[in-house]
């Protein structure tokens, strides 16, 4: 049976209404390096491991406080394009999309390749030692660069050019792909992790459509960079927590003024807008960072509810800043309120139900930058599905953050074949289909050195695309490994 094409109204339009075709998310295909580095034992957080030997720690710091177990770890012949390509031709040919039916292949990334050659060119390359030379000259590309946050802008842009009518009825694919890099034996080390994800992004999609009411938060700050001389990044912690945080909130705030006013959501009396959202998913540089975020968002919204009441007389009042002669005892009062609040029943029931299903992802797989929101959402959905979730017709929301610093926020609304297609994403076997590296191989792959047994790689390519040689002026080559 053939669909009819669904619309919806904008009715914050000057003079009127405009129709929009409802556009969203059909797909998502995930590619995940097969190798991983243990950082601590599930079963057993206190038993060491050889990371955790090595650094001197804790290995259940690792599991218990900031989320991860294990970090997926690029081989030798994988980059970010590689990467990118291996998740988009997985899409393309699950759904069976054609080069000519392609308008738009645009990359999202914060580790591209090139300074001036965009990983979508390259990607586009690959994919046409498949589907032929030539087969996506007409289809176009581009790389999308704000740190973490680009893959929301990248979404954004295809989003607004299928609205304006442009896609006469071709779809665009969205990647984010990315490899996050930290010195080793930095506070960084353990917050590494590699990963893509593609989404198929087209008129009347079968998984989700997107409300045309996107949040935005953005500022100038020094939380996060990487210099062109460096290979991996600077990073200030603390200060770029407090930057997540500000920026999501100003997002979500931003989002839910549009949302109310266009009626995409209405509360009522004693509700929050937050009870109109169900499954959501965050950036996630570590799981505890997202569902510290999620605490943040329920506090901001539930503020003068009576379920706030409710916790205040269980937890007690918030603090206050002008009780506090310095910024920093503050902000550890706030913290350990805060962890008070994550551990209260109200918190919980909503952070299992809505976001933490979602999270294995990053524990499993560790930081993947611009492909850690988008990630954990495949592994929301999938779960979900899995589960038998009664989410059609259900509205879920996510939030996106990138160091320097932006956030951006969203909505969309499960459609009736979500759980048939997020069932196909094949996620939860992808992170079983690894193999462990060793530490020492582990900081061989890190620093790019040569092994010193003569091997090229720890584990052989399976059917995928491959780094073949990078020449001495730069120029990389690329080829399927059959």
């Amino acid at each position: 049976m053939q669909n009819s094409r669904r619309h919806f109204r904008d009715s914050n339009v000057s003079g009127g209404s405009l129709v929009r075709t409802a556009v969203g998310i059909d797909d998502i295909a995930i590619y995940i390096p097969r190798l991983y580095l243990e950082l601590a034992d599930e079963n057993r957080p206190e038993k060491p491991t050889e990371f955790s030997m090595a650094r001197k720690s804790d290995p259940s710091k690792y599991l218990h406080g900031i989320g991860i177990a294990r970090m997926s770890i690029p081989d030798t012949y994988q980059d970010s394009a590689v990467l990118a390509a291996n998740a988009i031709f997985e899409l393309m040919e699950r759904n069976n999309v054609r080069p000519s039916n392609l308008a738009r292949i645009d990359i999202a990334t914060e580790t591209g390749v090139d300074e001036s050659k965009p990983v979508a060119a390259y990607v586009h390359g690959m994919l046409e030692q498949r589907y032929g030379k030539g087969s996506l000259k007409r289809t176009s590309g581009v790389e999308y660069k704000f740190a973490c946050v680009s893959t929301a802008d990248a979404l954004e842009s295809s989003l607004d050019w299928a609205w304006a009518g442009r896609s006469n009825g071709r779809c665009s694919i969205i990647c984010a792909t990315d490899i996050a890099r930290y010195p080793l034996s930095s506070p960084g080390d353990p917050t590494q992790g590699a990963g893509a994800v593609a989404l198929l992004v087209k008129e009347d999609p079968r998984l989700l459509t997107i409300d045309p009411v996107i949040g935005t938060h953005m500022e100038d700050e020094d939380d996060f960079w990487r210099p062109l001389f460096s290979t991996t990044a600077v990073v200030h912690g603390k200060h770029s927590e407090r930057c997540y945080l500000r920026a999501m909130e100003g997002a979500v705030d931003n989002w839910a003024e549009q949302a109310v006013e266009s009626g995409i959501i209405k509360a009522g009396p004693g509700e929050s807008l937050v009870d109109h959202i169900g499954p959501m998913s965050f950036h996630v540089p570590y799981p505890k960072m997202a569902e510290k975020a999620f605490a943040y968002l329920l506090r901001h919204f539930w503020r003068g509810l009576p379920r706030w009441k409710e916790i205040v007389r269980e937890i007690g009042d918030e603090p206050k800043t002008e009780g506090y002669k310095k910024r920093e005892e503050f902000e550890k009062v706030e913290t350990d309120y805060m962890k008070r609040f994550m551990e209260t029943h109200q918190f919980q029931s909503e952070y299992l139900d809505k976001v933490a299903d979602g999270l294995v992802h990053a524990r499993e797989s560790g930081n993947s930058y611009s492909a850690s929101e988008k990630s954990c959402l495949s592994m929301l959905l999938e779960t979900k599905a899995m589960k038998g979730a009664d989410l059609v017709g259900k509205r879920g929301g996510s939030g996106n953050y990138g160091s320097g610093c932006k956030a951006k926020a969203s909505s969309w609304t499960l459609q009736e074949e979500w759980a048939a297609t997020a069932k196909k994403f094949g996620h939860v076997e992808k992170l079983r289909h690894r193999r462990p590296v060793s530490l020492a191989d582990y900081e061989i792959l890190h620093e790019g050195k040569p092994f010193p047994d003569g091997r090229k790689f720890v584990a052989e390519p399976e059917n995928e695309f491959v780094l073949v040689d990078v020449t001495s002026q730069g120029y990389r080559h690329y080829k399927f490994a059959d």
